[in-house]
């Protein structure tokens, strides 16, 4: 069974495309104006940057995503931009997983599962939306 294309959009990135009105909110449904409607479920999520302390991550969770549910299934203190994790503090940038909801918007999210670069992905979001 292949893998549901979901992605990861910031609060920074939620915050321009509303001021642009390029993107509006019903419920949990983000809906994207553009040639085609495309409509992600938003699930609140933490994208894992860097350790706050230390070099070595021995949770290795550095660079994933994880929902609000998973964090609190795994017992993890979160605060604002912070989540501490058996005894080690992370930062995180908050956000939402977006799970497509219509073929338009699974298109999106293929095409931005290949691209790396936090940055590089809210601009390329930001065009292409």
């Amino acid at each position: 069974m292949p893998e549901e294309k979901k992605i990861f959009i910031s609060q920074e990135v939620l915050n321009a495309l509303f001021e642009q009105g390029q993107a509006e909110l019903q419920d949990d449904q983000l809906i994207i104006h553009s040639k085609e409607k495309q409509v992600f479920k938003l699930v609140a999520a933490y994208k894992f940057l860097y350790l706050v302390e230390g070099e070595s991550d021995p949770n290795k969770l550095i660079g994933k995503i994880f929902t609000e549910e998973e964090m609190k299934n795994a017992k993890a203190d979160i605060y604002m931009d912070s989540v501490i994790y058996k005894d080690l503090a992370y930062q995180v940038e908050t956000g939402f997983l977006g799970i497509p909801q219509t073929k338009k918007a699974e298109k999106t999210a293929e095409k931005v599962d290949a691209v790396d670069d936090v940055k590089m992905l809210e601009n390329y979001l930001l065009k292409i939306l």
